[in-house]
């Protein structure tokens, strides 16, 4: 640039003005982002009144149930392979390492913290995220690439009912439907390799030692976990596949940046609830 170009009374405001932008940019992308997701969630709400009506309230189910077998029971089998492994190789090898005489007691509390209140939401999270959440993003922007909801509100039917309601109550189920089977395997796998090295393992003293080790207050934050993880998780599946309008490369950028987003909104509750149970 010519010195000529450098005397320009605006040259040196709008250097000055280049590292404001580059910070205060991505802050307004992310409270925009923030207001619509609340804006999609106030719109699942009112709608929500919708059901009230004995027809679509039969409609709802059938949509309501599909996606909970989509969305929880067909991905039990991945949960279910990743419960076993780390039932195996880490819950089970405490019993090579721990005195037989406290061994139960340690076994429970271990599970408890280590399975119960971190590996489970997260891995179970993360699964969702990966299998179906993708899934549900990918539907919604090649819906709005074709013009379907157009479509649809010109036969009358409303998009929000049809998918948005369906995906809302759905994923938290799922996800809580996810947490439970996760635990279950990974105690019944562990408890298999500890039988195998030690016949005499008692099925129900360990059984007990866990159950000791987890209050109201533990599944009450897990619940809550499931049920606002797997909202957000459904609700950032919507919102970013709804912003497709005129690519298909544009479908791809969606997908990648609603996982970015449930990863991060998903790891952050998490966090912050196994805080709140941490000092309880």
């Amino acid at each position: 640039m010519s010195d000529h170009d450098q005397d320009q009374p605006g040259y040196h405001g709008l250097t000055l003005l280049g590292p404001f932008k580059l910070m205060i940019n991505p802050l307004a992308s992310i409270v925009s982002t923030i207001l619509e997701l609340i804006g999609l969630i106030s719109v699942a709400l009112s709608a929500s009144r919708l059901l009230l009506n004995k027809k679509r309230r039969q409609i709802f189910l059938s949509l309501f149930f599909r996606q909970i077998y989509n969305t929880g029971v067909r991905a039990l089998y991945i949960n279910g392979a990743v419960a076993i492994f780390i039932g195996a190789l880490l819950i089970s090898r405490l019993f090579d390492y721990l005195p037989q005489q406290v061994f139960s007691e340690q076994f429970g509390y271990f599970f408890m913290v280590v399975v119960f209140r971190e590996l489970g939401p997260l891995i179970s999270g993360i699964i969702l995220i990966a299998r179906s959440a993708t899934a549900v993003t990918a539907e919604i922007g090649y819906l709005r690439l074709r013009r379907e909801f157009q479509v649809l509100n010109g036969l009358g039917i409303s998009p929000v009912f049809l998918f948005l309601l369906p995906v809302f109550f759905a994923f938290p189920l799922s996800l809580l439907l996810m947490f439970i089977y996760f635990d279950l395997v990974v105690f019944l796998s562990s408890y298999a390799v500890i039988w195998l090295s030690d016949p005499s393992a008692d099925f129900v003293v360990l059984l007990l030692s866990i159950l000791d080790q987890i209050s109201l207050n533990e599944i009450a934050i897990n619940a809550v976990k499931a049920l606002l993880g797997g909202m957000m998780i459904g609700v950032i599946s919507i919102h970013f596949g709804a912003k497709v309008e005129d690519s298909f490369s544009e479908v791809s950028d969606a997908i990648s940046n609603s996982t970015t987003t449930q990863l991060m909104v998903f790891f952050i509750i998490n966090i912050l609830l196994s805080l709140l149970a941490y000092t309880q």
